[in-house]
């Protein structure tokens, strides 16, 4: 199979990458290993991408910790969502931009070409990952680089975007709603704040839910006021602090629940208007230990979430809870929204790629703001990227 290469940049003929060979945490089965062969395109649609920055998310943490290796490839090499740079192409990867009445109008992606995206699970569990000097992906599980944006910042919009934007959908939110976001300041979360923000429009309110820590980063995100998750030092818990605010009257048009809280699905009832109009839209329970028995409690509360029965101890809302996968027309959505400036990336820490350990033990913390990333290579500002 003939490719196309970026004559500026000689392909080594090994790389660095975190792979692991057993099922676990990060920490205990992560390995960094030095002589990885550079993958080979698998296909006349596949790329070959030097990988700049990589972005965490727990998703890629649930299935290193539980699919076992009789499911998968090994070894297996960490992580999913990426930015970087065009290196090598199949012979049926577009070089050229298309007719101008192309739909596909930035479907291109000559060497050269700075990209964001994300492998896709099937391709993960054969062993692919992004955590590495060098990935290939398919044509189709990448997009240009939004060209205000930074590779850091782009690293992190594959999965967490696109969840947002499918979390928005399912929203149906209009222009002048009062919207509620739990966890506004957090991978996922901090997209469906500006989402919502674009989507209520001036006459609208957006609510955020988040530390107070972060409180100068929800109202830039577009909240129009935020309140503590944290209970106050005088015993206030946030459902105290909701019925103080907006008690008496159900004040929510939607609640966009970005972490998985159970506490506030239950309690929704007292702010959510009724109606099928007024959905209660969730990334899904939150996973409260890396265990067998916290994924058994996970799967319990998302069948009893939208299938128990108000008068069996039920919810009386529509519950939503929206699962989502990286595709072409996301990723189109995701680069279009962010080279307007609707869409913005808040990078929560960064550390080197030999440090990666550590951003995971932030991620576990459940305390980080936006994205965290992992750097492996910072493109020179003087190096031409293809337009």
């Amino acid at each position: 199979m003939e490719m196309e290469q970026d004559p500026t940049m000689d392909i080594p003929q090994s790389m660095r990458a975190w792979i692991y060979k057993k099922v676990g945490m990060p920490n205990s089965v992560l390995q960094l290993s030095h002589d990885r062969p550079i993958p080979s395109l698998s296909s006349d649609t596949s790329i070959l991408v030097r990988v700049s920055h990589v972005a965490l998310h727990l998703g890629t943490v649930f299935l290193m910790n539980f699919v076992p290796f009789l499911f998968r490839s090994s070894p297996s090499c960490a992580e999913t969502d990426f930015s970087g740079v065009v290196v090598a192409v199949g012979p049926k990867v577009p070089q050229s931009p298309p007719d101008p009445e192309s739909p596909d109008l930035q479907r291109y992606f000559p060497p050269g070409t700075a990209v964001f995206g994300s492998i896709a699970v099937a391709a993960h569990l054969q062993g692919h990952g992004a955590l590495a000097e060098y990935l290939v992906v398919e044509m189709d599980a990448i997009a240009r680089k939004p060209e205000n944006l930074s590779f850091a910042e782009a690293s992190g919009l594959a999965v967490s975007g696109a969840t947002a934007i499918t979390l928005i959908d399912a929203a149906d939110i209009k222009p002048g709603d009062c919207v509620l976001v739990n966890a506004c300041c957090g991978g996922v979360g901090h997209f469906a704040t500006q989402l919502a923000r674009e989507k209520v429009g001036e006459t609208g309110t957006v609510v955020g839910i988040c530390s107070s820590s972060s409180t100068q980063i929800a109202m830039q995100l577009g909240c129009n006021e935020v309140l503590d998750y944290h209970p106050a030092e005088d015993g206030t818990t946030l459902t105290d602090a909701l019925t103080s605010t907006f008690g008496g009257q159900a004040a929510f048009d939607a609640i966009l629940d970005a972490y998985g809280s159970q506490t506030l699905w239950h309690v929704s009832l007292a702010f959510l208007k009724s109606g099928v109009d007024h959905p209660y839209t969730s990334v899904g329970p939150a996973l409260t230990s890396h265990t067998l028995a916290g994924m058994l409690s996970m799967i319990a509360n998302m069948v009893t979430n939208t299938l128990l029965p108000v008068w069996a101890g039920g919810v009386n809302r529509v519950h939503k809870q929206v699962a989502s996968f990286v595709n072409i027309e996301k990723l189109e959505r995701i680069r279009e929204l962010s080279n307007k400036g609707k869409l913005r990336t808040h990078v929560g820490a960064a550390w080197e790629f030999e440090d990666a350990i550590e951003a995971y033990e932030m991620l576990f913390s459940r305390k980080a703001k936006g994205k965290l990333v992992v750097r492996i290579w910072e493109p020179a500002s003087n190096l031409s990227f293809t337009s």
